[in-house]
Formats: C-alpha cells, structure tokens, sequence
C-alpha cells in the first residue's frame, strides 16, 4: 500500500501544471526496439498505415475544442495546454509539416483564452533538411535515446541534437537506460556526451508488463538508479532495494515522466523526485490535465498509459467518429458541475503520476480546489475571463 494519502505537484512556476494533448499521430516508426511493444496497446505497429492528412486536421479541430471546455473551468495561471504530438515516429508522417502549420493555425481563434506550446517525441533519426523545416513550428523537442540503434543512426542522432541546439530550441533528452549490461553502459556513454554538450536531459527506466521479464534491473543498474534518484533534487520518498538480484523497478516506484517534483500529504516544505506509484482505489483528476488521442484507430482516452473511464474500467471515453456527442456531453457536465471524478483501479501508475490525486474522496475534494478554484464538492460554475 501506498504509505501516502495525497500526492501533488511541487508548487512552482518551474513544475507549473498544464493540460497535455498527447497525440499519437502515427504508430509507424522507422525503428523496431525490443523494449517496445507493437499491436494496438504497444508503442509502435509498422503494420499500419499514417493516417491520412484530412483525419488528422478534423483531430485537431476536436482537442482544440474538447481542451477549451475545461480551461474555462481553470484559474487563469493555469490556462496552458501542451500538444505532444508523437508515435510511433511522429516525425516519420509524410504530411507532419502540414499538421504542424495547421496545429498553429487552428489555434489563433483561442488566442487570449489559453496558451498554447506545440511539443513532439522524436527518436531524432530524420535526414536534417527535413528538421529544418519542422524546427519552426515546434516549441519543445524531446528526443529519445535508443541504445537498441546502429552506429550511424547513433550519429545521426547526436547530429541532430546540435542542429536542434544551434536554432536554441528548447530541447531535452530522456536516455531510455537498457537492462542489457553493454546497452545500459552505452546510455551512460550517452548521458555524458549530453552533459558534455549541455543539453537537458532525464534517464529513464524502461516501463513494462510485468511479463517482459528480461527487462528487470541487477544490483548495479539499481545501485546506479538509487544514487540518481537521491541526488536528483531534494530527496525521494523511496529507497530503492539494492539487495536484490533482479528489480522491476515499475514495481517499486517511479519518477515523473518530466521529471517534475511531487509533495505528498500536503508537505510542501519536501519536494520527492521518486515516490511509491500505487493508486488503486484513489481519487484522481488525471481528466483535468490530460487527454490521449490515438489516431490510427480513432479511441480517445484521457490518459495515455492509465486509459481509466469514469466508470471504472479502463476504456476508451469516446471515439473520433463520435466527438459530437462526447463535446456535448461534456459540456452539459461542466455547466452542471456533474463531472465524474475518477478513481483509479490500476496496479501502478506510469504517465499520470503528477496529477493531483488522493485516497480518500473527501481530501481530493479539498485538494483540487487550489487548481479549479470554484469547485466546491464536484460543483462548478464557469470563472470569467
């Protein structure tokens, strides 16, 4: 069981909490890594095809309109939204440059009503003329460090990395660190060339299935991930077992996947990098700050990797073939203050960890009013702009 009751966001201009559009654009990717699963749940399917560009304009038109429903429910320092588009290989679709233009365009008409930060997840293996011609239209790159790629696709990749820094673009780098004890000393390799280079960057732990058992951490790796997560920032709530021969570390805890701080029960004199990642049974406001759009077969979550639904299952809250009649159901809920508040039913919490969540009902009520301050037991009423 989880030792704390309530876990939020480090409050900080710094750690300030967004609403984030993630967009998987496409499911083809121009690599096949052993890490991550293909078919619909898994990260990539080259099976498939990029979706077609009229498809991908009208999702826009949808999230566009879906996200600013909810910031009219924010306090105004908090009408920010993130588009993550990303893969697959996002960058891989033949018309992201169209997307992209678009995905700027579209949104003029909500300018004065919410920022908004164009954001992708890239492996960085593009030939350079065509990331020169994305590098305008994106606000933030991260690029993914793959250890599973060749010798020139590793070039490639660091090339790119100087190209992105010499139009100082903001740039980070997650190093996904291999279990494999050749590929994980690689990564480090990686990280040091980053830091040689000043580039922002956060190793990652591979998440999993508990059934990709050839993914677990040894005594070393965890040793070198204990020494991280501790040196991090201020401190972590956990202390990584270093005993053990072999650590799922998914089982154990986790960071957040922008390395954003998290306070537990209102402590917000400790700031933790690495807490316990069980929620079952909490309260959770992931439906707030985030919202999942696979575009290759048209399934809207809120969440990416939790899929919760506001009946308790995990599922999809709706489809692109039917936005009309989700935009409307929404809507009526906001204007009631009828919104369901979900309750978490996973085993461990990935992407979503930094929504603010807690284990009794009556405390995420209190807590979420710091975040929409005119909620008062689930009843809303619209703030003025």
């Amino acid at each position: 069981m989880n030792p704390a009751s309530v876990l939020e966001p480090f409050p900080a201009p710094s750690n300030k909490q967004t609403f984030l559009l993630d967009w998987e654009l496409t499911m083809k990717c121009n690599l096949d890594c052993t890490y991550c699963g293909t078919g619909e749940n898994g990260g990539h399917d080259n099976t498939t095809k990029h979706p077609k560009l009229a498809d991908c304009l009208a999702s826009l038109d949808f999230m566009y309109t879906y996200v600013d429903l909810y910031m009219q429910y924010r306090i105004p320092s908090l009408r920010s939204v993130i588009l993550n588009v990303y893969g697959g290989e996002s960058l891989h679709h033949p018309d992201i440059v169209a997307i992209l233009q678009a995905a700027r365009d579209k949104h003029r008409q909500y300018q004065g009503k919410w920022a908004l930060q164009i954001t992708t997840t890239t492996n960085a293996i593009i030939p350079a003329k065509k990331l020169e011609r994305i590098i305008p239209l994106v606000d933030h790159f991260t690029a993914s460090y793959h250890t599973e790629n060749s010798t020139k696709q590793k070039q490639q990749f660091k090339d790119n990395l100087l190209l992105l820094k010499t139009f100082k673009n903001s740039l980070k780098c997650i190093v996904l660190m291999h279990t494999e004890p050749t590929k994980f000393a690689d990564a480090q390799q990686m990280i040091t060339w980053l830091n040689e280079n000043k580039i922002e960057m956060l190793p990652r732990q591979l998440d999993h299935p508990e059934v990709w058992d050839q993914f677990k951490y040894d005594q070393k790796q965890v040793v070198w991930f204990n020494k991280l997560y501790q040196s991090k920032n201020h401190q972590t709530t956990l202390e990584l077992d270093a005993t053990a021969k072999q650590t799922d570390l998914t089982q154990v805890g986790r960071a957040c996947c922008g390395g954003r701080q998290v306070c537990t029960d209102q402590n917000f004199s400790q700031r933790h990098f690495f807490v316990d990642n069980k929620f079952t049974d909490w309260s959770c406001s992931v439906n707030w700050f985030f919202l999942f759009i696979k575009q290759v077969n048209g399934k809207i979550y809120v969440n990416k990797d939790c899929k919760m639904n506001f009946d308790g299952t995990v599922s999809p809250i709706g489809n692109l073939n039917n936005t009309a009649e989700l935009l409307q159901q929404l809507q009526t809920q906001l204007t009631t203050g009828t919104v369901p508040v979900m309750q978490c039913k996973k085993e461990s919490c990935w992407c979503g960890l930094c929504a603010p969540k807690a284990r009794e009902r009556s405390t995420y009520d209190h807590i979420i009013k710091k975040y929409q301050s005119n909620y008062t037991d689930n009843s809303l009423i619209p703030l003025k702009n």
